[in-house]
């Protein structure tokens, strides 16, 4: 019997520092412009993987996507 599972938790566009860290112009302005209308942050991805890690030993939970609702 195993007695750990492997979990698989992806998003889509997350609020980060991403953007700061661009020195190409046209590609900051372009994530930046995306990144404007992003609602999900680092917090509510950490939050959901709290959740995923924390279940008990008889429950598995295989994959979570994540992604702004404006993206679904």
């Amino acid at each position: 019997q195993c007695d750990w599972s492997s979990d698989v938790c992806s998003s889509d566009l997350v609020a980060t520092e991403l953007p700061q860290h661009i020195t190409h112009a046209g590609t900051k302005d372009a994530v930046t412009a995306a990144y404007d209308q992003v609602q999900v942050t680092a917090k509510d991805i950490a939050e959901v993987i709290v959740f995923a890690v924390t279940r008990p030993q008889h429950f598995v939970l295989n994959e979570i996507l994540m992604r702004p609702a404006t993206q679904a």
